[in-house]
């Protein structure tokens, strides 16, 4: 179900727990947490389809999880619904004809805008911006053509992109200063072979020093001309400080990286791992997952451990707030876990994404954490969810995606 008015003011919080008889129309569900591990024997599933078109087992339990699919904020826990509002709300702030919007999400606090990217192949200058208190969508004037961008990161003034170039422009990470367009390439290569492709970025600070992470995957394949990777698949690491690139985390550990981010505190790394199958020129297997792994006070990883797999599909953007809550756009929506991993509930793709959308296996694949904002980048449309409360405060060298005074 396409949600169609501009602004679209949903009735309170319905909480459902153990399929009640009867489901009234509410902007956010609540299922049991038991529901995630345990159904009726005789359930039937289909991996191709959403979470909530499971066939629960009972016509009862089947017509909850099929009304849930209507809502666009299901819950498995209180501490995602405490998240929101007592009248939950979305608004429409830009729609088009065309996919404009789904990867990147970059809050630039001090300018409340969200930079990010769309689905166009071989054009150098989708980058957009929506400024959040007028809803006005530009594209920014950068002094050079920033190639193919897709994913990104505001640290300490500039916007860091990550891009896939093209067959004359090497993959690299780009630095764009806001407020000038000011642009310029930080990161292009490795001893002289071109970067497979940056999918995503981040920064981070161990004391006095700084670090950029990245992901290199063989996404550039799509727009480079057929030219194979040069390098494995690798989560790097860039030393400003020394000026040095070194790769940190290798195929043995993560096949396929892709979304990167630091938390608060600047003591973990999440990483997720997108299947070979999503991706072009790897000869590697992976799982759908989240990984985090230790940083030490070089800023170097060690200790993985598995966070969890994707519900369905890949998990691409990551984005984690300042209470450690990890967030990942999924096929079946913006996942939302508690740092132990516990998924608390989800924005629903289902709801916000027309049916042949989600039949056609597209995603809410990206988004921005803004201050108490939710900003979904939902392909051809961009929904602003308003929250209760700040869940991102203050930004820059591990401090999180933001700052406000």
């Amino acid at each position: 179900m396409r949600l169609q008015s501009f602004h679209l003011s949903l009735l309170g919080i319905l909480i459902c727990t153990d399929f009640p008889r009867q489901v009234f129309a509410a902007s956010a569900v609540q299922l049991d947490s038991s529901t995630t591990y345990l159904l009726p024997m005789n359930f039937h599933e289909n991996v191709s389809e959403p979470f909530l078109s499971t066939k629960a087992g009972s016509p009862n339990s089947t017509a909850r999880l099929k009304a849930a699919a209507n809502v666009p904020f299901v819950a498995f826990d209180q501490e995602f619904l405490d998240l929101l509002p007592p009248n939950a709300s979305l608004k429409l702030v830009a729609n088009a004809s065309y996919p404009f919007a789904d990867e990147m999400g970059v809050w630039v606090w001090d300018r409340n805008e969200v930079w990010f990217t769309g689905p166009t192949i071989n054009e150098s200058n989708y980058l957009t911006v929506v400024d959040l208190d007028t809803m006005r969508v530009y594209k920014p004037n950068t002094s050079i053509p920033v190639v193919n961008p897709n994913g990104g990161y505001y640290h300490e003034g500039i916007v860091y992109v990550a891009a896939d170039g093209n067959a004359t422009s090497a993959p690299a990470i780009y630095g764009v200063d806001p407020n000038t367009g000011e642009a310029w390439v930080v990161v292009d290569s490795y001893f002289g072979l071109r970067l497979n492709g940056p999918n995503d970025v981040t920064w981070t600070n161990c004391g006095n020093a700084s670090y950029m992470f990245f992901t290199d995957d063989p996404l550039s394949a799509l727009y480079n001309g057929g030219l194979l990777p040069q390098l494995p698949d690798a989560v790097w690491r860039f030393d400003p400080q020394q000026k040095t690139l070194l790769p940190v985390i290798d195929q043995s550990d993560i096949s396929v990286p892709n979304g990167i981010r630091v938390n608060k505190e600047g003591t973990k790394l999440y990483v997720t791992s997108t299947p070979a199958s999503y991706n072009y020129g790897s000869n590697g297997t992976a799982s759908s997952a989240i990984y985090v792994f230790d940083l030490d006070q070089n800023g170097f990883p060690s200790g993985q451990r598995l966070f969890g797999f994707a519900q369905r599909g890949i998990s691409d953007g990551l984005h984690i707030d300042d209470a450690g809550r990890v967030w990942t756009g999924e096929a079946d929506g913006i996942v939302v876990r508690s740092s132990s991993g516990k998924v608390l509930g989800f924005i629903n793709a289902m709801a916000l994404l027309d049916a042949s959308e989600v039949l056609a296996g597209y995603s809410l694949q990206n988004f921005a954490l803004a201050g108490d904002k939710v900003v979904v980048l939902a392909l051809d449309k961009i929904w602003v969810v308003q929250l209760a409360t700040h869940i991102v405060k203050c930004g820059g060298l591990g401090q999180g995606e933001g700052c406000l005074s």
